[in-house]
């Protein structure tokens, strides 16, 4: 089925970290100035802004407070600190920092925001009486939001005659969807990209070639795969999740890279999503099995029931091998061989690593095995009592 128009809603820029030029999210500037529009509701835009915002403020205050702690502890000079809170008042507000970063992805992206302005009041509120999507769920109310972007959506399709093609995996927009003639929608990004891209079916062979360089062992592809994957792996900062008889907190984790697998490689049946067809490249997803060894921190800590504070009972390192499911985005760029025109020369552009889980589960872990925290005035005590 032909569409006409692809649109996103904001849990798709929430599972990219909110980030707009890497990952998925990151190849939706193929639309702009293309026949296929992408298009973003005011009120998505609206939503993802809040959370944008928050990021924003979160970063200025870790600086902050880094130029307090080390301005406390003369860990910083005058000078330096100096320099840093010139870096702090340079920056922008959060808010407007996030109004940038929406006003260049739009830009980057070709998107069209469609206002809310052209919602009809009664068609909300009777979807809303009436339970009809996306009203079906209890907390109704909260989703008003959602309403009004699908009904300003299927009003700009219905106006201009156009198919959108959605993306959620939220089950009131399936539902939404399911009663709409102009608007459906799949739940994941990647699937979309390959179903709004002509000429997917023929770039898969050329993937396909790619993978036999990795099947293959082709020294300078598995050497750029592997260390770019390497890096994206370093990368990642998991929660670690963990069972105990003692409460414990995650003071950090990191991962490393230990081995990689692509399902299917052996066998050619790999699972291919062409995501992006360009006249010098494309871009296609893959699964990809990690094992990877995590590092981390946990910290123990009872409650005082009298002074009502917690008192530290010191921390425990971890070091383990996990393993866990991902896909890998490569960017491929290719061209014909001097020597041989027959002949097509592949290029590995870039790798990223998506959906990678955000925690880390390392097991039973017990506190007896937790080492004291070190107490620097104690020590300056007891040396205060040694006789000299």
């Amino acid at each position: 089925m032909k569409y006409d128009a692809i649109t996103i809603d904001t849990q798709v820029v929430y599972s990219n970290d909110l980030e707009f030029d890497t990952g998925l999210v990151g190849q939706l500037d193929q639309f702009k100035d293309g026949l296929v529009q992408f298009l973003l509701s005011k009120i998505t835009v609206r939503e993802i802004h809040k959370p944008l915002t928050e990021k924003a403020k979160a970063t200025q205050d870790a600086l902050i407070k880094a130029i307090r702690a080390g301005r406390s502890n003369s860990q910083l000079s005058d000078q330096q600190c100096a320099e840093l809170e010139a870096i702090r008042d340079g920056m922008l507000k959060p808010s407007e920092h996030a109004k940038n970063q929406l006003a260049e992805f739009t830009t980057n992206a070709g998107a069209e925001v469609v206002s809310a302005d052209t919602v009809a009041v009664r068609s909300l509120l009777d979807r809303y009486f009436k339970n009809d999507a996306p009203f079906a769920s209890k907390g109704k109310k909260n989703e008003f939001p959602d309403a009004i972007a699908l009904l300003t959506l299927e009003r700009w399709a219905i106006e201009k005659q156009k198919r959108i093609l959605a993306v959620s995996n939220d089950g009131d927009w399936k539902s939404f969807a399911e009663q709409s003639e102009y608007i459906d929608v799949v739940d994941d990004l990647g699937k979309a990209l390959e179903i709004l891209n002509d000429l997917a079916e023929e770039t898969v062979p050329l993937a396909k070639d790619v993978l036999g360089l990795v099947r293959a062992g082709d020294p300078d592809f598995t050497q750029y795969l592997t260390s770019r994957l390497e890096y994206a792996v370093e990368s990642e900062c998991p929660y670690l999740e963990f069972d105990g008889p003692m409460p414990g907190e995650d003071e950090g984790a990191s991962l490393s890279l230990v081995d990689f697998e692509i399902p299917g490689l052996e066998d050619e049946s790999t699972n291919i999503d062409i995501v992006r067809v360009g006249t010098q490249g494309f871009a296609f997803r893959v699964p990809v099995s990690i094992t990877a060894n995590v590092y981390g921190e946990i910290s123990f800590s009872i409650r005082d029931s009298i002074d009502k504070d917690y008192i530290s009972m010191g921390s425990t390192s971890v070091e383990q091998e996990t393993e866990f499911d991902a896909f890998l985005l490569l960017e491929i760029s290719h061209f014909q061989d001097d020597e041989d025109e027959k002949s097509v020369v592949y290029e590995l552009e870039n790798v990223e690593l998506l959906d990678a889980p955000s925690s880390v589960d390392v097991g039973y872990i017990d506190h007896s095995l937790a080492e004291p925290d070190y107490d620097f005035e104690m020590e300056y005590m007891l040396e205060e009592q040694e006789p000299h």
